[in-house]
């Protein structure tokens, strides 16, 4: 099928799932954190809902996570109640593994059906395959938040769910959309109130996604949630999943691409966090220059993990791309990481090691002939590579031993700066997870030839 047609296709067949849920919902999983509160806020649920058990990381087949943000690491894919792969889940699962899939978000149910699992054998293969493949597994539900004791033992269903075989989802992930309750207010309240609960039950220590609406979409639509409740959310949930379904909205890899960071940028705005746990769901039916920008929205800024929506609905030709996201920690400072900058970032024990595969500085527009100057630490030849606005311009210079070696600098080609906007640049290591390399930079900045770096630090690009 080419691109056209399979576009055309996808979009149809979005457009129909899409149709579907909007009788049940409005859209479709479209510094230092602050500490939670000990004691959630109560609400109309009965204390009967707080004995219920879910099950701890020891209980499950899998063995113990090594942090609440790691299941939402990396590449991840989604399955909805509609999605065709319900017929052959192990087939499908064999499909991901092959696509370089970390994690598969299941979707479990939604508030208007009559049971908490749609396809409860299809779940059960679905886990059961993953855990063969080596795949993580969040189960995700849509509550409507006119009966939050209802959604609560929707969501403590999936979290307590189990296999014949022994394995259960390793997260649960909330898809906090739906306009069923028309007074934004009380909906914002339910929403919160479900929220305290279900941590409370769950645990400090359980793995929790919240899925939103595109940021920017309630920007534009001020009417849908108004006073959206991002810093609450944060507080409750480990990582916030922004439905960024972009080509509802744009097109081309540069529409992609800011409708991606526009997303990125409002959340940690909101939040008052740069560093807040993002995982942004991409799609629908992209094409490969699109999956382009949208990759590059997301490495820029250093989140933790992206995925499209859904797995059948992803063309072939976007996966070269999608297997370029990374599955990076929480990082401190978030990137990208304004230039001049002089401390240590990469994956240098005892000083710096939440940027482990490659670390993005941004400069302002510039003319004319520049050089990348920086400070090396522990590198082989050919071990990390420097990239100005995603082209590659040379190979950082191998330093003596584990230590930081002498100011080194690159020449940068006039044809790749920007004169205006934004210019990114990369330090990017050959390592992969888990098995990073030990690597670093320092003292980064941008140098006019024959320029003192002191000099150059306090450039104007409006001189240049």
């Amino acid at each position: 099928m080419s691109r056209t047609s399979f576009r055309a296709a996808a979009a149809l067949l979005a457009a129909i799932t899409l149709c579907a849920i909007a009788l049940t919902a409005f859209a479709r999983p479209d510094g230092d954190r602050p500490r939670r509160p000990a004691r959630a806020r109560g609400g109309p649920l009965g204390p009967a809902a707080d004995a219920v058990h879910a099950p701890s990381r020891e209980e499950s087949t899998r063995g113990e996570i090594l942090d609440t943000t790691d299941v939402y690491r990396g590449l991840g894919t989604w399955i909805d109640i509609y999605d065709v792969a319900w017929e052959h889940p192990g087939a499908y699962v064999r499909k991901m593994a092959a696509r370089g899939i970390r994690t598969l978000y299941l979707q479990t149910s939604n508030y208007s059906r009559g049971r908490p699992f749609v396809h409860p054998e299809g779940a059960a293969a679905f886990l059961d395959a993953a855990e063969r493949h080596g795949i993580r597994t969040v189960a995700w539900y849509l509550p409507g938040f006119r009966d939050i004791e209802l959604d609560l033992k929707r969501s403590l269903a999936a979290v307590r769910f189990r296999t014949p075989a022994g394995n259960v989802f390793d997260s649960f992930a909330m898809d906090i959309e739906s306009p069923e309750v028309v007074r934004v207010s009380a909906r914002t309240d339910r929403t919160m109130r479900l929220s305290e609960r279900l941590r409370r039950i769950v645990g400090e220590h359980y793995p929790l996604g919240a899925i939103i609406p595109s940021p920017l979409r309630m920007e534009v639509d001020p009417r849908y949630w108004p006073r959206f409740p991002y810093r609450g959310l944060a507080r409750l949930y480990d990582v916030i999943l922004p439905m960024t379904y972009f080509t509802f909205r744009v097109n081309g890899g540069d529409g992609a691409h800011a409708y991606t960071t526009g997303n990125i940028d409002i959340i940690r705005r909101e939040t008052g966090d740069r560093s807040v746990p993002i995982h942004v769901i991409g799609g629908i039916g992209a094409n490969r220059e699109e999956t382009a920008g949208f990759v590059r929205a997301v490495r820029e800024r250093g989140i933790i993990g992206a995925s499209f929506y859904t797995f059948p609905l992803t063309p072939r030709e976007s996966w070269e791309a999608l297997r370029l996201v990374r599955p990076n920690p929480v990082q401190r400072p978030a990137l990208p990481v304004p230039l001049p900058f002089d401390g240590p970032l990469g994956n240098v024990p005892d000083e710096e090691t939440t940027h482990p595969k490659e670390v993005v500085f941004r400069v302002d527009g510039r003319r004319g002939r520049y050089r990348v100057s920086y400070e090396a630490f522990d590198l082989d030849r050919g071990e990390v590579s420097i990239l100005v606005n995603w082209t590659r311009v040379g190979v950082a210079e191998p330093t003596l031993g584990h230590v930081w070696g002498d100011p080194r600098t690159v020449a940068i080609p006039r044809r790749v700066l920007h004169p205006k906007g934004v210019n990114y640049i990369s330090f990017v290591a050959q390592g992969q997870d888990p098995d990073w390399s030990t690597w670093g930079v320092r003292a980064v900045r941008l140098v006019r030839p024959g320029r003192s770096r002191s000099t150059a630090a306090s450039t104007d690009p409006r001189a240049a």
